[in-house]
């Protein structure tokens, strides 16, 4: 057995196959997204108040944080559909879905980065919290996170909620 027929069993094996070639049905996550967007934060405000100096600190939340940008993706790929495959395209509903979460995602980021930049003009002012070097770095991951997650949970509460199943 070749190594290209190993590393294909092992994304049978691990159902990653399901993922790749989208074969899960699309869900609605309302309040999954909620708890990925808290964790980022969460992470983010450990590692900044934390610095380099308390290194238990920083690694607690450098894992929270980026544990929590995963399964921003993983919720992307896991949610309503965004992307047509070549068995079954997006229906009308769905482009319509699509368009209004990224719009509405749009703005909310806008929004969300105009109110930054005037926060980042009161320097002067000593008692507020002033991103240094890592922060940046951390903050544009985060900006990159939330940028993916925001138009799935946006689209996830625009989906109509699954109809009751009379057996239950």
């Amino acid at each position: 057995m070749t190594l290209l027929e190993k590393m294909d069993r092992l994304v049978y094996a691990t159902r990653l196959d399901k993922i790749i070639f989208m074969k899960t049905p699309p869900r609605s996550f309302r309040w999954a997204p909620l708890l990925v967007v808290a964790a980022m934060i969460l992470g983010f405000v450990l590692m900044a108040r934390a610095g380099i100096a308390i290194a238990a600190d920083f690694l607690i939340g450098w894992l929270i944080f980026y544990g929590a940008i995963l399964a921003a993706a993983f919720l992307r790929a896991l949610g309503p559909r965004f992307t047509a495959t070549v068995n079954r395209p997006l229906d009308e509903r769905e482009l319509m879905v699509k368009a209004r979460a990224h719009a509405t995602s749009g703005v909310v980021l806008a929004i969300m980065f105009s109110l930054g930049c005037f926060y980042m003009t009161s320097a002067g002012v000593p008692w507020l919290w002033h991103p240094q070097f890592m922060d940046w770095f951390n903050l544009g991951f985060g900006i990159q996170g939330f940028g993916l997650l925001l138009p799935t949970w946006i689209a996830s509460w625009l989906e109509p909620r699954p109809a009751a199943d009379p057996d239950d």
